[in-house]
């Protein structure tokens, strides 16, 4: 099915605690990119925790609409079958009024290479949608990662 891509940007934000190494963070984040997508520059932010102790937000923006749509849909395919039935069923608690799609993935597993969904400690993406005028945005995610083909180029 050929429709358009509903994702116009992505945004993967990850918080590195001073407990964490920050090359392992940018690589988990580096591992949610499909490989032929070329990742853009980290922006890092300094910022300080509920103790006073430094924490850095990590951030990694995608701003085209294949490159984003591209990311949500691999996210989608290296999820386990039950996180992908969680998602698609939580798809509208997780989609704001202004069409930002959230997701929380495991930090730790992201490390790893896995991609699995998790509420503690994780990579934040957020993906702004854009869909058709009238249109609801959970519906056309859902239509559009449930018709993707399983093997992509």
């Amino acid at each position: 099915m050929n429709h358009e891509r509903p994702v116009k940007s992505v945004e993967l934000t990850a918080l590195i605690h001073a407990t964490e190494d920050p090359v392992k963070v940018r690589k988990a984040i580096l591992n949610i990119v499909p490989a032929d997508v070329e990742p853009p520059a980290f922006e890092a932010m300094s910022l300080s925790g509920y103790f006073n102790d430094p924490i850095t937000a990590l951030r990694m923006s995608l701003k085209n609409r294949r490159p984003s749509t591209d990311l949500i849909v691999g996210v989608f395919k290296r999820l386990s079958s039950l996180d992908q039935t969680a998602l698609l069923d939580e798809l509208p608690q997780r989609i704001d009024e202004n069409k930002n799609l959230y997701i929380r993935l495991d930090k730790q597993r992201a490390y790893k290479g896995q991609v699995s969904l998790s509420a503690h400690d994780s990579i934040r993406l957020k993906a702004k949608l854009q869909v058709p005028h009238g249109g609801d945005p959970a519906e056309t995610v859902r239509a559009y990662l449930e018709t993707e083909p399983v093997d992509q180029p």
